[in-house]
């Protein structure tokens, strides 16, 4: 049986280089799924993002954690005293003390998926800025608020490789969450490699590409998180990972492999 293979872009609208990163490899083909950050978008480039509707599936990329919210209230229990998301450490502490209340958290979805919608995008599927969605005392309240407004797919953020920190608590944080999931279609796994600044783009994505092969997984989503530039606040290899997406041809990649690309819309 053939595996899909979801190669989804992150982060659009997160800057100039994200979003035009993205537009380019969409346009030329390169990518077919891509998660909008609502509340960091402008109208012209939600516009822009509009025009490839036809051609990738659009996800909503819940932020709750970056930036300012797309409903603006002179308070609420997921934003500080200026206005701003708290961070998800912040967050998530409050969430752990019961310092969050739901009607927030679901009002600031439906109002990101308003946004979408009003601009004439057809949202596929959900992810979060930073795995939000999977965080314990947070990860119930996220994800019914996506079930209250419709959204039928969303990522299952348990990391296919686990070798680090970071992969180890993310791991934990999607096994204690994964019955929130149930409601919802999900990819059966994550490749979250591309963030390893040790990964070799030339030699390791065949490998891994071969492993996954012959793995029980059927779905499959690859993380990415393309620019044309890195930003100096973060670990991400945006520059590596845009070039690699933008000089590779996965015909060649894929070929001998029962894994073939797809779209979230399809799952």
């Amino acid at each position: 049986m053939q595996k899909k293979l979801i190669l989804n872009a992150d982060d659009y609208g997160w800057d100039k280089d994200a979003t035009a990163g993205i537009l380019n490899l969409i346009a030329g083909e390169k990518i077919q799924n891509v998660s909008v950050l609502a509340n960091h978008c402008t109208a012209v480039e939600l516009k822009r993002i509009q025009q490839y509707r036809h051609a990738v599936s659009i996800g909503m990329h819940v932020c709750l954690n970056a930036g300012t919210p797309v409903l603006k209230k002179s308070s609420s229990s997921i934003q500080d005293e200026t206005g701003a998301f708290y961070s998800s450490k912040e967050l998530f502490v409050k969430a752990l003390t019961g310092k969050v209340v739901y009607k927030d958290i679901c009002h600031e979805i439906k109002a990101q998926h308003n946004l979408l919608k009003d601009a004439g995008i057809k949202v596929s599927h959900a992810d979060s800025h930073q795995h939000l969605h999977q965080y314990p005392f947070l990860s119930s309240m996220i994800t019914q608020a996506l079930h209250e407004v419709g959204i039928k797919k969303i990522r299952n953020c348990m990391p296919y490789s686990i070798y680090d920190t970071r992969r180890i608590i993310v791991a934990g944080f999607c096994a204690s969450t994964k019955k929130n999931l149930r409601q919802f279609s999900s990819p059966d796994v994550l490749i979250t490699d591309f963030t390893n600044k040790h990964f070799s783009f030339d030699s390791q994505v065949p490998e891994l590409l071969k492993r996954l092969n012959t793995s029980s997984y059927q779905t499959i989503e690859w993380m990415c998180h393309p620019a044309l530039a890195d930003r100096a606040d973060s670990y991400l290899q945006r520059k590596n990972e845009y070039d690699f997406l933008m000089n590779c041809n996965w015909n060649d990649l894929l070929k001998g492999l029962s894994i073939h690309l797809s779209k979230y819309s399809l799952l």
